[in-house]
């Protein structure tokens, strides 16, 4: 049986800085959310953290499709 491994690139670093904006606007979102911010406020974080949710995800289905 044969394990492929992830190859390292140079794509690591914008795995990594979207994982921080996931964590970063998570954060802010649920800051704002406890704080009663304004609606604005917590739409746009959502959004920013949705937006990083799915880039990885997408991310992760491409590299998925290409090793198999």
């Amino acid at each position: 049986m044969t394990t492929v491994q992830p190859k390292t690139t140079d794509n690591s670093a914008t795995h990594t800085a979207l994982w921080a904006l996931v964590a970063v606007s998570g954060v802010a979102n649920l800051v704002a959310s406890v704080a009663q911010a304004p609606l604005v406020v917590n739409l746009a974080t959502g959004l920013v953290t949705l937006a990083a949710l799915t880039a990885l995800g997408t991310r992760y289905l491409r590299a998925r499709r290409t090793r198999v």
